[in-house]
């Protein structure tokens, strides 16, 4: 490593990206200001993300430190903020790209206002749309800034995770001076399905598919800006904190497979009854769809990129498939994969859903081929009963909303009623009031 003091510290944070990677080093580079040294911070990324690294490790000014697990990106920011040596720094997320001028000009524009904290520059983006600084209701993004070496940090994930980096950092620079644009398009923000604010804002990210994609291990504090702040840490403190429940003597290995939803932590009362559970979860979870690592613990996961080998080593005793469309596919390819277990099938949503989604025939043969099953309630069992004929008959069946609360959210004493306090009517829509339209939950008020 070169011992002189590089102009401007890059940072990289990079997890998962290897095919990015090449592209973003390659654009740095290509830098008309040549005096910088970059830091690759590998979040606990498989190994074709150092093979990737590779042409350019002999290259002193490229640093790369690793870490062995996903530990989020302020910590990853953080780590490189420490190993930083420039009175300067930089981003460049390694799905991003610089254009020639950008850090020249970055550094040309604190040059140029001491009492400047942060420049920032305008940068391309969403594929084909261009910002001549911030983006319109965003916030600043990583590729387009560069600021002046100070003792700030970075959010880590042990306080919380967003995408919104102005709540991780950049509020915590604006008391030491002023941000200042640069008024050129010299970066680009890539647009692709697994940027970290996609994989984080509801509906289609959201805390789950965060959680899957990162293999997150620990309850999160989730403060996306398009979606439920969400505490796990507090929710689940006491579920987390106790100690397993002893194997029953007729206790099962009982293997979920597909994913859970709302209040996910009642799977814990067959645990609780002294069996053993295990989890195999879906692929591409949507927010609500609760997957392993579960946030309450007490449920061992199974390895995806083997799952049919970790079945054989477990031998469970029981398959227990659930719970919304999402799950139909995997689920119906485990249950042909694992004849002779016994497999029951807990269905909670509408199967107009799978037939609009093309998986109709994969529904109807859970259900042909279950060895038991379980409905969201008796009319959606006597409906489908309509599709296989004797269905309800000819297997042990039984209806049970696969979102029901556990019991000890309803321990203690009750709240006062809302009325005791004003004296007017209040009304409850229980669940989620899909259907209802605007105008029909006014009338409710009166």
């Amino acid at each position: 490593m070169t011992t002189a003091i590089p102009r401007v510290s890059v940072l990289m944070p990079t997890y998962e990206q290897a095919a990015f990677l090449p592209r973003a080093l390659d654009s740095l580079f290509a830098q008309t200001l040549a005096d910088w040294e970059v830091i690759v911070i590998d979040d606990g990324s498989s190994p074709a993300t150092r093979a990737a690294l590779a042409p350019w490790r002999g290259d002193p000014r490229v640093r790369y430190v690793r870490h062995e697990r996903n530990e989020g990106l302020g910590k990853s920011l953080n780590l490189g903020l420490e190993m930083a040596r420039a009175s300067m720094v930089a981003y460049l997320p390694s799905d991003d790209v610089h254009y020639r001028d950008h850090l020249a000009q970055l550094c040309a524009a604190l040059d140029g206002d001491p009492g400047a904290i942060l420049a920032y520059s305008g940068l391309r983006h969403s594929y084909n749309r261009h910002a001549a600084g911030q983006i319109p209701d965003s916030w600043l993004q990583l590729v387009q800034c560069l600021h002046r070496r100070c003792a700030v940090r970075w959010t880590e994930r042990s306080g919380f995770e967003s995408d919104d980096l102005e709540q991780l950092f950049w509020h915590r620079l604006r008391p030491l001076g002023r941000f200042v644009a640069t008024g050129q398009v010299s970066c680009e923000w890539v647009d692709h399905p697994a940027q970290r604010h996609k994989l984080m804002q509801e509906p289609l990210g959201g805390i789950n598919p965060f959680r899957q994609h990162y293999r997150v291990r620990e309850p999160l504090r989730f403060r996306t800006s398009r979606g439920n702040v969400i505490d796990e840490l507090s929710q689940y403190e006491s579920t987390r904190a106790r100690a397993p429940t002893p194997r029953a003597p007729d206790g099962l290995k009982i293997l979920l497979v597909g994913e859970l939803a709302y209040n996910a932590d009642r799977i814990l009362a067959l645990e609780e009854a002294g069996h053993t559970l295990y989890g195999l979860w879906t692929r591409q979870p949507y927010w609500y769809n609760t997957v392993g690592p579960l946030p309450f613990g007490h449920v061992e996961d199974l390895p995806m990129d083997d799952w049919r080998g970790a079945i054989a080593r477990v031998q469970p005793d029981l398959i227990y498939g659930l719970l919304n469309w999402q799950a139909v596919p995997f689920v119906h390819e485990v249950m042909l994969a694992t004849s002779g277990i016994p497999f029951v099938w807990h269905f909670k949503e509408g199967p107009f859903i799978c037939l609009e989604k093309g998986t109709w025939p994969q529904l109807v043969a859970l259900y042909q081929h279950a060895d038991g099953c379980i409905f969201s309630s008796p009319e959606m069992r006597d409906w489908f009963d309509t599709i296989v004929p004797g269905l309800s008959r000819t297997r042990p069946c039984h209806v049970l909303d696969g979102d029901l609360p556990r019991q000890a959210q309803f321990d203690g004493p009750a709240a006062p009623r809302l009325s005791a306090l004003d004296g007017a009517p209040h009304t409850v829509v229980p669940g989620r009031p899909i259907g209802l339209h605007p105008h029909t939950v006014a009338e409710l008020d009166p």
